[in-house]
């Protein structure tokens, strides 16, 4: 998506911040190294994307609601399988 579609697309929805994978999205767009980060929607999903991506992983919630990830309990570092 292009940079300008994403920023409307944010405000079409009355936010104020960009979810992580918007953020991350533009920076590399702009040609800043990111890390690989991936949505998953399901347990099942998020399971075949760590085993495709490699372990460790890290899981985060993806909620436009949800600023502080970490603040809430949604971050998991370190995970060597699931």
């Amino acid at each position: 998506m292009a940079e300008q579609q994403m920023i409307d697309k944010a405000k079409s929805e009355k936010r104020t911040v960009l979810t992580e994978i918007e953020a991350k999205e533009l920076l590399k767009q702009a040609g800043v190294n990111v890390v690989e980060t991936k949505l998953a929607t399901s347990k099942e999903e998020a399971i075949s994307i760590s085993r495709q991506m490699g372990f460790p992983v890290a899981l985060k919630i993806a909620s436009p609601d949800v600023v502080h990830k970490s603040d809430a309990g949604g971050v998991k570092f370190r995970l060597e399988n699931i």
